[in-house]
């Protein structure tokens, strides 16, 4: 009786509720407006960017399992990702890093600016991250994979009692019509941040359910024209993961349904977002990108003896060159070597490294490849040291 009470208690309207004129919340709004519509035109070439990309997804992939108490150091990881690039492993803990990886991609092949998410694709996206986990009590994974619970569940540490089973289909179809209303663009992000919430508070799922609601705000912003394909990272799981406490305190205060407390989850939600976003689009400026990463991450690397000093001065050619590309010409000017054959030898000795990597397949321009090999160990301790990464991600 007293659970069918506070059952009762917690059913809230899903309502677009509008922020006051003015307020700090409408100054984000317009803030993130702003970032959505901006013409990115950073100096750093497209090969670079996305070997960036991948790598600020793999940190979205782990802080997202993390939230959930998977215990992975950033640290680990890294050379999980350098040891097992074909992301094939009988480490539950890993799997389930490497399915938020793969919810990502699926993501981003089947989510376009202002297309539909429905629910098959809710579905996929849970059956990804529950792919080769033990289902619960014992595992992370699912008893119905990418179906929605046929049991009732309570959440950990929560006062919220998630809806009844029963009542699930109907609250997600009300949410599925809710994200894909034709609403003003100045909605978009407020319906994002209650979107998240909302299914959250549905706990659809019998487990996996944090993870998917994440991926499902990753796939809103994306349906919402923040394109991660023209030159944007996405990074929206670094909100969440940098204060789990606070994350989980902001949820419950929206759980009350009412406007004002409602209006300020939307406002963390958006605050952080936009913090984030003005930061990570700093690596687009090749100069910065140059001085403050790469060149310290080699750097970081030979110390470390991960490579040697002609390698470092090949790699060092490579990122300062304009291109940040060079020629077998270019090499041979760099370590003043004279024979052609000694200089094939270095180049393919650095390919089977993997850390050059030819522009084009069997071309002979290369760059300098970061995203799975040694050289990672660097750029994530550079990237890390200019806060591009919660440094709760090393906390065990």
């Amino acid at each position: 009786m007293t659970n069918d009470k506070k059952l009762i208690n917690s059913i809230i309207p899903l309502e677009l509720y509008e922020p006051d004129y003015g307020s700090s919340l409408t100054k984000t709004i317009i803030g993130l407006e702003h970032l959505r519509v901006k013409k990115l035109s950073g100096s750093a070439p497209p090969y670079i960017f996305f070997q960036l990309k991948n790598i600020f997804q793999m940190f979205e992939s782990l802080g997202s399992a993390r939230i959930e108490g998977n215990r992975t150091t950033l640290a680990e990881f890294v050379e999980k990702v350098i040891e097992i690039p074909n992301k094939k492993t009988n480490d539950e803990k890993i799997q389930e890093i490497f399915n938020i990886d793969n919810a990502i991609e699926f993501i981003e092949k089947n989510i376009s600016i202002g297309g539909k998410i429905d629910r098959a694709h809710i579905s996929e996206i849970h059956k990804i991250l529950v792919n080769k986990l033990t289902p619960p009590p014992r595992g992370e994974g699912s008893n119905y994979p990418g179906n929605f619970r046929q049991i009732n569940v309570i959440i950990q540490k929560s006062k919220h009692i998630p809806p009844d089973q029963v009542h699930i289909q109907s609250y997600m179809d009300e949410l599925v019509k809710f994200i894909n209303q034709q609403a003003d663009p100045q909605h978009d992000l407020l319906i994002a941040a209650l979107s998240h919430h909302r299914m959250a508070w549905i706990h659809p799922f019998d487990n996996g359910n944090g993870r998917a609601v994440r991926m499902f705000t990753y796939a809103m912003l994306i349906k919402q024209g923040f394109q991660v394909k023209n030159g944007r990272i996405l990074n929206p799981t670094a909100i969440f993961c940098m204060d789990r406490d606070k994350y989980y305190e902001m949820l419950s205060l929206a759980d009350s349904g009412e406007r004002i407390k409602t209006l300020q989850w939307c406002e963390y939600v958006l605050n952080g977002l936009k913090t984030e976003m003005e930061k990570i689009d700093r690596l687009l400026d090749k100069d910065y990108l140059v001085k403050s990463i790469l060149l310290p991450s080699i750097q970081f690397s030979l110390e470390h003896e991960n490579i040697t000093h002609r390698e470092f001065e090949i790699l060092r050619g490579v990122i300062n060159n304009k291109r940040m590309a060079v020629k077998s010409a270019d090499i041979k000017k760099i370590i003043r070597e004279k024979s052609a054959v000694q200089i094939s030898r270095i180049i393919k000795k650095l390919k089977e490294k993997g850390m050059l990597m030819s522009l084009k397949e069997s071309g002979r321009t290369y760059t300098i490849s970061f995203s799975n090999n040694y050289l990672l160990r660097g750029v994530v301790n550079m990237l890390e040291k200019n806060d591009f990464i919660p440094k709760s991600l090393n906390k065990n």
